[in-house]
Parts: C-alpha cells; sequence; structure tokens
C-alpha cells in the first residue's frame, strides 16, 4: 500500500481491503464485545498495527484520509483520532480536529485513543482549557468523557485543580461512559491532590454511583495509602435497588 501521494475515495477503498488483510479474527470477536459498538464494524486490526499505519498516513495527506472516510469501521476511526497526535498540526488546527473528531466518537476506545499530551497546548494552556471543558458540557456522553480524558491526560495540576473538580461535579449524565470517564478523572485528582479532592467527596455532591465508583478507582491505585483508603470507605453512599 503506498501511503504517499493524494487521498481519493479509491485509495481510501484500497486501504480499507489492505486493512483486512491484517485482520485477527478472535481478536475481531474479543474487540467487538469490549467496545460493544453497533454503529461501527470492527475489522479486528490490532493496535500496534493501526498506530503505525497512522504514523505513515500523518506524515502525508492525513487530510485526504479523514475527508474520504466512510466512518463505517472501528479501524478507521481509531486511525482518524491516532492522525491527530502524529499530524504536524499548529495549536488552532489540532483544536478544530478534536473537535471534529469528537463529533465521530461512539465508543469508549475511540474518545481514549486520541487522548494524550499534545505539546501545541503547552503555549496555550489556558485557552485549550476553556476549549476542552466546552465538550463536557455536551448532551453526546461520548464528547463528555472524551473531555474528560483530555482533562485527565493534561490539566491535572495545581493551576487547574479547582476548576476540574467543579467541572466533575457538574456532570449530568446517566451513561455508563460518562460517568465511569468521571470517577476516572476524579480518582487521579486525588493522587495528585487528595485533600482538595476529599473535601469534594465529603461533601457528597457527586450522583451515588459516580462518588463510589470514584471512591473504588482511587482504593484500586497501588498510589494510594491505605490510611486514605479506610477514611475513603466511610464516604461511600448506600443505594437502594
Amino acid at each position: 500500500m503506498d501511503f504517499k501521494g493524494i487521498w481519493s475515495e479509491q485509495k481510501h477503498s484500497r486501504f480499507i481491503e489492505y486493512l483486512k488483510e491484517f485482520a485477527d479474527l478472535k481478536y475481531k470477536e474479543f474487540n467487538s464485545r469490549l467496545i460493544n459498538d453497533d454503529r461501527v464494524d470492527c475489522i479486528g486490526v490490532r493496535a500496534l498495527v493501526l498506530r503505525k499505519f497512522a504514523k505513515l498516513i500523518a506524515q502525508n495527506d492525513y487530510q485526504g484520509f479523514i475527508n474520504h472516510s466512510s466512518n463505517k469501521y472501528h479501524e478507521e476511526l481509531a486511525i482518524y483520532g491516532l492522525i491527530i497526535g502524529y499530524a504536524k498540526l499548529d495549536y488552532d488546527q489540532l483544536m478544530t480536529m478534536l473537535k471534529s473528531f469528537a463529533a465521530c466518537i461512539s465508543n469508549w476506545a475511540l474518545s481514549d485513543i486520541a487522548s494524550t499530551k499534545f505539546k501545541q497546548i503547552l503555549a496555550n494552556k489556558n485557552d485549550a482549557f476553556e476549549k476542552i471543558t466546552k465538550f463536557t458540557e455536551s448532551k453526546n456522553p461520548w464528547e463528555i468523557r472524551f473531555g474528560l480524558v483530555l482533562i485527565l491526560n493534561i490539566f491535572v495540576e495545581e493551576a487547574y485543580i479547582d476548576r476540574i473538580l467543579e467541572i466533575c461535579s457538574a456532570i449530568n449524565s446517566e451513561h455508563y461512559y460518562a460517568k465511569m470517564g468521571n470517577a476516572w478523572l476524579i480518582s487521579e485528582c486525588f493522587i495528585q491532590f487528595p485533600q482538595k479532592t476529599q473535601n469534594m467527596l465529603q461533601a457528597k455532591v457527586l450522583d451515588k454511583w459516580t462518588q463510589n465508583k470514584a471512591i473504588q478507582k482511587i482504593k484500586e491505585s497501588r498510589r494510594t495509602k491505605n490510611f486514605a483508603k479506610q477514611k475513603l470507605e466511610l464516604l461511600k453512599v448506600p443505594i437502594r435497588n
């Protein structure tokens, strides 16, 4: 497969057929169950291969690849997300691509695959934080999770911790993966800023499920000390069936 030159609809069709040559049927079955997404088909290509192809595409006509994607396959969307991290983008291009990709997300694996520490954000951190925060205000649960995981990977530091905890407290979604993303972020906040995060948990401003799941994830971390785990156990809330 030639990754150089202009990407066309015909080239994209050839690429999909080429991608299918790397399918692992057992992995396809496993991954299909794991992502549980009836909006896309899973070819069954492992992440290591997808990363290799994403790097090659990012060095050439990556926008052509994106423009001609059918968004039918999980793997082509995963490559789209990976391209964002590999392509030579300026800050404005990065933020535009993150917004465009967010609208394509339909499972937790896609929401997590493009979440990384983008170097373009370093010089524009406050602006990026405001824009990424907007994802958490969406009615789309996948955009919410995407925003939460981006915040987890980039912004858990002194300058943003108070705002982050406010964001976590304000999440209003009953979707499992949005709530799980929130619990995951809260657990990381506790590792870095235990007292501030514990204060939020003591206030019990979260829904019961997220409160308990966040505490569970904090306790499961090897970075949490035993005495803190004992205190956190007291902050769990009973859930009646």
